[in-house]
This record gives structure tokens, sequence and C-alpha cells, in this order.
């Protein structure tokens, strides 16, 4: 495996995604231009868009800069899955990684995960995995179709949805049960769509709810 990566850095070499200097996937001068958040718990940010929080801690790693979308893009829409193992340790070396049982993430819609291929969030969950020794397993199921939910332009009927927007998969329905899990997702833009996947994890009956995110929007 080391002959094979070292081959693959001799005829395929890395540059940083950024600035496309010949090295890593982000050079160490770009690396520390990101805007690290520094072991915050960011769940009090979120809350008040919210009736019911249902996580139980937020952790994030740095704002979503124009740095770290080329990271996060290049993974989502590149196929650069080279990417995944770089921000699990990210993840590992910026948060303190919860004691928990599980590790589960954001789920795509069924239609969008045939189109793309691969789920990022479930790509850098496995890598975690890895990293922590917790299991990684793929808990939960997308109900509704983002481009679906944003054409409701009744609010409740949209808060409704939402509600109903994921579900524990039928197979885990009792596995999750007095479980402490971590949800990861790759971008914070509101925390709905987290809280919407920490509900259907705490209606099976999941005992606590940490989130991990790559990036936030959040101001």
């Amino acid at each position: 495996m080391r002959l094979k990566n070292l081959l693959l850095e001799l005829f395929f070499p890395s540059f940083c995604l950024h600035c496309q200097k010949l090295g890593y996937l982000l050079c160490e001068n770009c690396y520390h231009g990101l805007e690290f958040y520094f072991l915050q718990n960011k769940l009090e940010e979120i809350t008040p868009h919210f009736e019911t929080a249902y996580l139980d801690q937020l952790q994030i790693i740095a704002r979503f800069n124009f740095t770290l979308q080329k990271l996060v893009k290049a993974l989502k829409y590149k196929n650069s899955k080279n990417v995944a193992p770089f921000l699990a340790k990210m993840l590992w070396r910026h948060l303190l990684i919860p004691e928990a049982d599980l590790i589960t993430f954001v789920p795509l819609h069924p239609r969008k995960l045939k189109l793309r291929g691969y789920n990022q969030c479930q790509e850098i969950a496995l890598e975690l995995a890895k990293l922590s020794n917790i299991p990684a397993k793929n808990l939960l199921e997308k109900k509704i179709n983002n481009q679906a939910q944003a054409q409701i332009k009744n609010q409740a009927e949209r808060l409704e949805r939402m509600a109903n927007l994921f579900a524990v998969r039928e197979k885990y329905q009792n596995f999750v049960k007095e479980k402490k899990i971590i949800l990861l997702d790759d971008i914070l833009t509101t925390g709905a769509t987290l809280n919407a996947a920490s509900q259907a994890l705490k209606k099976a009956g999941a005992k606590k709810v940490f989130g991990l995110i790559i990036g936030s929007k959040m101001e």
C-alpha cells in the first residue's frame, strides 16, 4: 500500500486545493488561514431557531470560508475522495470527539445519492471511525427531497415536513435505543437539517446526539 501511494504521488502529485502549491491537499499557509472555532460548543447559536433542539452538543471545526469551501466541494462534487480522510483528521485533531457508541451522518435523498454515487458525509464518517474506533453506521434515511421541501411556502407545513424529513432505517429501529450517537454533517447553514436528523434519532430512542460539523455558514 505504501509503494502504491508513493507511485501515485510520483505520477499524480497532489496540489493545494486553494493555492495550487505542490504538496498536500492544503498547504501549511492555507491551513493556517482557516478560521477555527477551537473546541467551542456552538449549540446555543442554533437553539433559538427551534421550538425544540434535539442535539445535546454541537462542535464545528471552522467557519465555512473560501479555503474550506474548496476542500468540501472537491469531495462533494469532484469525486476527490482523498479529501475525506483529510477532513476526518481535522475533526479528530481540532474537536473533542465525544464518548459515543456510534457515528452516523446526514443522509442524501436516494435520488441524489444515485446521481452522485456516494454520500460525502458517509466517506468522512468512515474515516473518522478508523481514527476513533467508534463504529460508523448508516442509521438514517431521507424521506423528502430538499427541492420539494423548498417549494412549500406555508411555514407551518414546512415545519411539519421538516419534522418528518428523516427516519431511522427499519433495521436499526431497536439498535439505536439508549445509544450515544455522533451525527456528522459537512456544512451548517441554519441547523434545521441537523436538528431534524437528531429528532429522528431521539424519536427512535437515542440517549444522546452529538453534532460534528466541518464548516459553518452562520455569522
